[in-house]
């Protein structure tokens, strides 16, 4: 339509539908419960090991990106550590928006999927609220070591399955999208070798024959055995070796934890009972899984009188994933921890999406021919979609706190005050609390390695003022050691051993092994640089304690000046475990 100045009149701009705006609602409360709670946690454990690789590396060090790490390939994860680590060293909110903005983006092709599978219908609302407030992803990507490989697995499914579905639909080149989204997940998790899996098993609830794309599934299978073959390369067995064997007993209890404790409440925004030692969850009472059981029996039930044939299908592929998760946990985790990795969801996070989508293959005819699903079905949606995000919301509050790592916060808060206030201190290295990094990781739960990305820190490094750091981070004053050894008295008196530009050993009245202080009483009446035990030292003028790790074989303390200088009087040596305030 045209106005007197001929000018036309702009269309009127299209509204989003109340199905869309629902949609929004549903995807964006639990994630900004999730977003607020991952900006505002700290690293723990496996972050600080990454870190620490990655700022020794760099991000484009093919060593450091493709290393065996416990048994996992995770090029991706780590090159991500790298950037950020190199941006800011142990930024929580940095390492923490990559993942969140994945997770933003699975969401919405999640949405775009399920629209283009069943239509734009109220009724899809219902697996896309169990898919965005499934605690199951929500809590345990808290952790940034677990968030950062299954994340973009999740958001490589998403994308996949979309292209996928795409590309079944009109060909063109759809088919690069879901190829490059499976590259995508297998850059930073193992798991995602299991998309292909996904891929056929949509392809069937879809009724479409794999032998008109025979080329593009020979591709995946190419795909697959690459990596497969590469994983085998680059990596050792997660296998266990020894341990407790395996029983029917014990693989049927590992079971029935994940099923019960983990699964069906993670799905429906559970559990209610809190967290459970480490990343598990408390077992739920006894009646709260029968419930859930009964629960998922009578859904499973009324999918397949909705959906028939298809629905038995769907609720296969989600069976077989599910196994396919107890089978790898039974065979790396279950000799060493027994049954209760069963209640851990980081084994179980990836299936809040297979499920939600299978559910709604269950119940919903794909492409459909009623868009509005009758009558009923938008406020039975609304209420289904409310009920789960209170779940959600409730359970979400009460697993959350333990994924936060205060402890952990808390010593690197200490660390960071510490040295801000005095870039002087000198720490002697020592290992942290086990729950910042547990002992099982070597020399990488040592101080040095975990706050050493902190600005300003300094340790093990020779200082007449030493401190160690306690279990709260906070730093004490070294004020003498608890000697093990001691040097021999000097031939001087009044002096005990005059050191000059000629070496001199101070022999030890006991031989040491291991890592201890030393510690070196002197006077010299002008300063000067000196090796002690060819370590580079400054000698100040006056009576003075040096203190000096120490490690390896030794019997004796060597002694001398760099240059010409005032001779200095090494009164005594002591070589032990420090004593602090």
């Amino acid at each position: 339509m045209l106005v007197e100045t001929g000018k036309p009149v702009p269309a009127a701009v299209r509204r989003p539908s109340t199905v869309v705006l629902a949609a929004v609602v549903a995807g964006l409360v639990p994630f900004l419960f999730h977003a607020w709670a991952a900006l505002h946690g700290n690293l723990a454990q496996d972050d600080f090991v990454v870190t620490h690789r990655a700022a020794a590396a760099g991000p484009f060090d093919l060593a450091f990106l493709f290393q065996d790490y416990h048994g996992h390939l995770t090029p991706g994860g780590f090159f991500l550590a790298a950037v950020a680590t190199a941006w800011a060293p142990l930024n929580v909110p940095l390492l923490m928006l990559p993942l969140l903005l994945m997770r933003a983006a699975a969401t919405v092709l999640f949405w775009c999927l399920l629209v283009r599978c069943f239509g734009r219908r109220w009724a899809i609302l219902v697996p896309f609220t169990v898919f965005t407030a499934s605690t199951l992803l929500l809590v345990p990507t808290l952790w940034w070591a677990y968030g950062v490989q299954i994340g973009p697995v999740v958001l490589a499914a998403a994308g996949a399955l979309h292209a996928h579905v795409r590309y079944l639909d009109g060909g063109g080149r759809w088919w690069l999208g879901a190829f490059a989204w499976t590259l995508f997940g297998l850059a930073f998790y193992e798991k995602a070798a299991v998309l292909p899996i996904l891929l056929a098993g949509v392809t069937v609830l879809l009724g479409r024959s794999f032998r008109d794309h025979a080329r593009y599934w020979l591709g995946h299978g190419v795909l697959l055995l690459g990596f497969v073959a590469g994983y085998l390369a680059l990596t050792s067995s997660q296998v266990t070796a020894g341990g407790t064997p395996m029983s029917a007993g014990t693989a049927a209890d590992l079971t029935g934890r994940m099923l019960g404790d983990t699964l069906l409440p993670g799905l429906a925004g559970g559990p209610w009972s809190g967290p459970g030692p480490g990343a598990t969850w408390a077992p739920s009472p006894f009646a709260v899984v029968v419930a859930l059981v009964v629960a998922a029996l009578a859904i499973g039930t009324a999918g397949v009188r909705a959906g028939g044939r298809r629905a038995w299908r769907a609720w296969a592929l989600l069976g077989f994933l599910f196994a396919v998760d107890v089978t790898l946990l039974a065979l790396t985790r279950l000799r060493e921890i027994g049954p209760a990795a069963g209640d851990d969801p980081r084994y179980l996070a990836e299936l809040a999406l297979p499920a939600a989508l299978c559910g709604a293959f269950a119940f919903l005819p794909p492409h459909g021919t009623a868009p509005s699903g009758g009558q009923r079905e938008r406020p039975i949606a609304l209420a289904l979609c409310v009920l789960l995000l209170a779940s959600s919301a409730v359970g979400f509050t009460r697993l959350s706190p333990a994924m936060r790592f205060e402890h952990s916060g808390q010593y690197v808060g200490n660390v960071r005050a510490a040295v801000a206030e005095d870039p002087d201190l000198v720490f002697y290295d020592t290992f942290v609390p086990s729950d910042v990094v547990h002992e099982w990781f070597g020399t990488d739960s040592l101080a040095s390695r975990v706050v050493g990305l902190v600005p300003g820190t300094h340790f093990d490094q020779p200082a007449t003022r030493m401190h160690l750091l306690d279990p709260t981070g906070t730093p004490r004053r070294i004020t003498g050691v608890q000697p093990l050894s001691r040097g021999k008295p000097g031939p001087v008196p009044d002096c005990g051993y005059p050191v000059g530009e000629t070496p001199v050993d101070v022999p030890l009245d006991t031989p040491m092994l291991g890592r201890y202080l030393l510690k070196l009483d002197y006077y010299t009446s002008d300063g000067g640089e000196g090796l002690v035990n060819r370590t580079p030292v400054w000698f100040q003028a006056g009576l003075h304690s040096l203190y000096l790790p120490v490690d390896g074989l030794y019997d004796r303390v060597g002694v001398r000046l760099s240059g010409p200088g005032a001779p200095v009087c090494v009164a005594r040596v002591e070589v032990g475990k420090p004593i602090a305030q």
